[in-house]
């Protein structure tokens, strides 16, 4: 319920062309929540003023979001982004952001029920982002160990 009447009272200021009251109604939303939805109204509502006060919102999301544990999140801001960059950005712009798309990796966990433990295995998508210096080393052995397996293979073929 809240969160309509954020939105109607901003939607109230931009219908009355306060500018400067809508960014201070945004700057103060945003203090309570890094919801998603709002970093991306928040843009688009800048968009209209300037495109490069847009792209900082952008920029200032994507920072904000990099904490966050949902990925999802993430992810969308992103497509947003580069939705934003397509219509309005130049060549370089929309490289700089589509330098900020995540691989899609298939992963697995293990499902476990209250009665006996492990019920089966879950396979479920992760992305990894490319300032995730956390996943980096990974990411780097998983790439050594398909190139070693692929390696195996090619010599299993010579034979």
């Amino acid at each position: 319920m809240p969160e309509v009447l954020w939105k109607s009272y901003i939607d109230l200021e931009i219908e009355q062309g306060e500018v400067d009251r809508t960014r201070n109604l945004y700057d103060r939303l945003l203090e309570r929540t890094h919801h998603v939805k709002v970093w991306i109204s928040y843009a688009q509502f800048e968009a209209a003023q300037s495109v490069e006060q847009s792209r900082a919102i952008y920029e200032r999301a994507y920072k904000a979001l990099m904490g966050a544990k949902e990925k999802e999140q993430r992810l969308l801001l992103v497509e947003a982004w580069k939705i934003f960059e397509v219509e309005r950005g130049d060549e370089e712009s929309k490289q700089s952001v589509e330098k900020l798309l995540p691989k899609k990796v298939k992963r697995r966990r293990k499902i476990e029920n209250e009665e006996d433990g492990v019920a089966g295995w879950e396979e479920y998508y992760d992305y990894i982002f490319p300032d995730d210096e956390a996943a980096q080393p990974n990411l780097k052995l998983l790439a050594m160990a398909k190139k070693w397996k692929q390696q195996q293979k090619g010599d299993k073929d010579e034979e």
